[in-house]
């Protein structure tokens, strides 16, 4: 038996003290190689008494055996089982554990009911319990009659922003990784990133949210060799002398990595998931005595898997995943048996994006929200490749400054806050960019426009204007997010339903749903039919992970993103100048307008009309002929429930209306008006019939694209002719004019 460290002694006190309701849902939180496990074995061995039982779930075929054999040390009986009988219920041990498959019970759980064996005192351990939100091991959890145990170091999902408070109910978390490094329990990390050109890119992304393997392949296509000449020359260089692992982008790409190395004369082999057991171990066992040092891999030494002690892990898989990224480095922190460190090699430049391994983190239940961007929680140092916190002063290897203290407030500034110096050096002492109007002041210089856009300083008007912006880039991108939320789900589901043992039984649903002249008359048409029906299946999927790929790389509608913007700080500025009384008054802005039309014969409108009209009327007085240069324009739109939505100019109208049949889920394809042939208002594509682009296309939010190039006049008429057109009465809705 493995006796417990003090801080995984306070783990499993902590985690016993919440196991005492039959209802208990508790994860426990700990980074790669703090011994999540040790402290599972001892909860299972006080736990597992008077014929209580429990399950262990894990994910992958190499783990269960190896859990078996952690739990056998740990004085805890246990079988491993990667399949039980179809039928029946889970199978159990008394005083003991059974290690399941949760692939296999997600499976078995969606058509009946298989703890029948268990009760409210057992126990389910999920091992990298950071999957559980998944709906087969969410379903099999809620299923459970007893208490719940999960075991991660990262409770975060890529695929997923809701949390894990609607799986477990409380979290337990262990010490950060710095400070078990600090313990000795884990060791140092040394994380080196190359130059930007050099560093292998991600592409495009899957239905998970992750780099796919051929969207990095294809990002990379412009410099072929930095996923293997690139990985061997950079290791060269850095790590040569050291064991090392190095994690791949797929299989592939993993026999091009050995190959390379191999070549260059450094024993290498791979480890892959299919890889044959005896082939593995042979490969451990040689890779632990010095004949080989190098073991290349693509997902099999992530989670939970012990590998042989290694001073030096390469990663070249870019991932979206801080998952996915914490366990690989994970995997080279453990104690080393002479001391040192551990190298880091992201050539993918993970680090980046989710900062050093030892950044300490904060980890909740709750959900944690969409991924944004921001500043990187890291600088590398051009130096030496190492890389070190943002806030770091200089490199935290060879010491390179990052910047210099301001000689004029005495402050240390990063390099980049020192851009001007080519400017104007030789006219004043050179200070920060935060001292260098006061600076520019004492010399009696110039403060130019192009002194204010490099020293980066926004009056708060341009901060407000800068948030206001940001909010209406986020807004218009969150249909496009919930609606990506919604294709990963489906893609989710369908995946899985396509490789569920029970895909028949779902086509005999379909069958028995058809209309009885559609249904097939033999078994020798059903079994033709299921090819077609199954094959129907994977093309709507391939359809919603094109459309998924298309909202990804959609780019945002700048021109709605600005009016958007605008309209807001019109209303804001009118609301503004009525509380002081300068807001100009009805009456005499008809005089404005009145003597403009003394000079101006035509206009869309009457400017008596200024004020609030209905569609209807808007198309009658659209029969006028607008003048070039009018000022009357529509301020608001306003729905026949009341809902008002402010709109910029002409344009902006049209595309609201548009926007707003959208929303009702009237207007969901092409559309052409009756009296027009040969252009079209709305399409998938921004074409007209004789194949002409769109004059000016604005896109929808479900996707489709408006012709907005018309006139005043034609915008007057068509948005009453277009709410017609889906049976919507004109007359119920009104604009108002300004």
């Amino acid at each position: 038996m493995v006796d417990l460290r003090a801080y995984q002694q306070e783990l499993l006190q902590r985690a016993e003290a919440t196991l005492w309701t039959p209802e208990a849902r508790v994860m426990l939180q700990l980074p790669t190689g703090g011994g999540k496990t040790h402290i599972a074995g001892a909860l299972l061995r006080r736990r597992l008494r008077e014929g209580r039982k429990a399950v262990w779930l894990t994910h992958r075929t190499e783990l269960a055996d190896q859990t078996c054999g952690m739990l056998a040390r740990a004085g805890v009986s246990a079988i491993a089982l990667k399949t039980w009988q179809s039928g029946n219920d889970a199978p159990s041990v008394p005083n003991g554990a059974v290690i399941l498959m949760a692939q296999t019970v997600g499976r078995r759980t969606t058509r009946m009911a298989i703890w029948g064996k268990y009760d409210e005192g057992d126990l389910l351990v999920i091992d990298e319990a950071h999957h559980a939100a998944a709906t087969g091991w969410e379903r099999a959890i809620n299923q459970w009659p007893g208490r719940v145990v999960g075991l991660t170091a990262t409770p975060w999902r890529l695929s997923k922003t809701e949390g894990f408070d609607h799986v477990f109910r409380e979290l337990h978390c262990g010490p950060q990784v710095s400070e078990l490094q600090s313990g000795g329990w884990l060791c140092q990390a040394r994380v080196l990133v190359p130059s930007p050109e050099e560093i292998i890119r991600g592409g495009a992304i899957n239905a998970i949210g992750d780099y796919s393997e051929s969207g990095i392949e294809q990002a990379n296509r412009d410099h072929p060799d930095i996923m293997t000449a690139g990985a061997l020359r950079f290791w060269q260089f850095h790590a040569a002398e050291r064991q090392t692992i190095i994690y791949a982008i797929s299989q592939d790409h993993a026999r091009n990595l050995t190959a390379e190395f191999n070549a260059a004369g450094v024993p290498s082999a791979m480890m892959l998931s299919n890889t044959l057991p005896q082939e593995r171990s042979e490969a451990i066992d040689s890779f632990g005595n010095g004949k080989l040092q190098v073991l290349v891999n693509v997902a099999v030494a992530t989670e939970g898997f012990d590998l042989p002690d290694a001073s030096c892990v390469v990663i070249t898989r870019p991932t979206m995943s801080l998952t996915l990224y914490l366990q690989m480095v994970g995997r080279g922190l453990r104690p080393k048996s002479a001391g040192g460190n551990c190298l880091i090699l992201d050539l993918a430049g993970n680090a980046q994006v989710h900062g050093l391994p030892e950044e300490n983190r904060h980890w909740t239940l709750a959900p944690r929200g969409s991924h944004s961007d921001g500043d990187a929680p890291v600088i590398r140092c051009e130096k030496c490749d190492g890389v070190s916190p943002a806030a770091s002063h200089a490199c935290l290897f060879c010491e390179t400054l990052f910047g210099k203290d301001c000689p004029r407030c005495g402050a240390w500034r990063a390099w980049n806050r020192w851009g001007y110096e080519n400017h104007c050096s030789s006219l004043h002492e050179l200070v920060c960019d935060l001292c260098h109007f006061d600076a520019h002041i004492k010399a009696q210089l110039p403060v130019t426009d192009e002194l204010r856009r490099l020293t980066a300083m926004k009056p708060d008007l341009d901060t407000a204007l800068w948030n206001l912006l940001e909010e209406e880039r986020l807004r218009a991108g969150s249909a496009d997010e919930e609606h990506m939320t919604d294709l990963r789900s489906r893609i989710a589901e369908r995946e899985e339903a396509l490789a569920s043992d029970h895909l028949l039984q779902s086509f005999k649903k379909h069958i028995a749903a058809l209309p009885e002249e559609a249904r097939p008359t033999s078994e020798l048409d059903e079994y033709r039919l299921f090819p077609e029906w199954e094959n129907s299946l994977k093309q709507e999927l391939t359809g919603w992970e094109e459309e998924l790929s298309k909202l990804g790389s959609k780019t945002s509608d700048k021109r709605l993103i600005y009016n958007n913007a605008r309209a807001r700080v019109l209303k804001a500025l009118e609301v503004q100048a009525t509380a002081f009384g300068l807001f100009p008054q009805t009456q005499s802005r008809r005089k404005v307008f009145d003597s403009e039309q003394k000079s101006e014969s035509r206009s869309p409108v009457s400017s008596e009309r200024i004020g609030w009209m209905t569609f209807a009327e808007l198309g009658d007085w659209s029969r006028i002929e607008p003048t070039k240069g009018t000022a009357i324009r529509p301020a608001c739109f306003k729905d026949p429930q009341g809902k008002e939505f402010p709109v910029a100019n002409w344009v902006d109208l049209f595309f609201n209306v548009a926007r707003w049949l959208v929303d009702a889920e009237l207007l969901t394809g092409s559309f052409t008006l009756g009296t027009m042939t040969k252009r079209r208002l709305i399409h998938t594509e921004p074409i007209h019939p004789d194949g002409r682009e769109f004059g000016w296309s604005r896109q929808l939010p479900n996707g489709l694209f408006l012709e907005c190039k018309w006139g005043a006049k034609a915008i007057a008429r068509l948005s009453g002719q277009l709410l017609g057109e889906f049976g919507q009465d004109p007359s119920q809705f009104q604009v108002q004019l300004a």
